[in-house]
């Protein structure tokens, strides 16, 4: 009865996040109501209760920084901060690429060495998968900060010409073998 009852309020606490009171600390619940707070002070305070219900979650401090950098309007210590703890618990989580890569990318000339170098590795990591080659392509061009745009495209030349230098051995080597037989 109780399994039953404490299932009943955690699904409706995740279908109906603002409805009701937060019961059980399921960090999609404050993730939810933190993108729908318009105070800054709310959403910094639901932003650190995910935080707190799932630490190991690189997009719960991605929020956090997010909350942070809407209310200081500038690229302060507490969004470095956030971003790099985001780094330190999940390096390459897939549910942080996007955001975390369009955010530092767009704020390259802002940022400081660590995470440009924590950037590059991720970017670099991403597109080794297709989706994520083809995100870095759409992204380059439309950043803003030039600096962040000449890096995002560093990356993705790069991979073409990995690319291209695979295909090239690869043909080489499917001479070599005809030309033996």
């Amino acid at each position: 009865m109780a399994v039953a009852l404490c299932g009943a309020v955690a699904v409706l606490q995740f279908a109906l996040p603002d409805a009701m009171p937060v019961l059980l600390p399921f960090s999609e619940s404050f993730y939810a109501r933190t993108l729908a707070a318009t105070d800054d002070g709310r959403r910094i305070d639901l932003a650190r209760k995910t935080v707190a219900a799932a630490p190991g979650r690189a997009e719960n401090w991605l929020l956090l920084a997010s909350a942070y950098q809407q209310k200081d309007k500038a690229l302060s210590g507490r969004v470095l901060a956030s971003l790099r703890r985001s780094y330190t618990v999940a390096p390459l989580s897939p549910d942080a690429h996007d955001w975390r890569l369009a955010y530092i990318f767009s704020n390259w000339s802002l940022m400081p060495a660590d995470l440009k170098t924590s950037a590059m590795a991720e970017a670099e990591s991403y597109t080794t998968r297709y989706t994520g080659y083809i995100y870095i392509k759409e992204l380059a061009p439309t950043l803003a900060d030039s600096e962040g745009r000449v890096a995002l495209g560093l990356v993705a030349l790069t991979r073409d010409r990995t690319d291209q230098s695979a295909r090239r051995v690869a043909e080489y080597r499917a001479q070599q073998a005809n030309l033996t037989q």
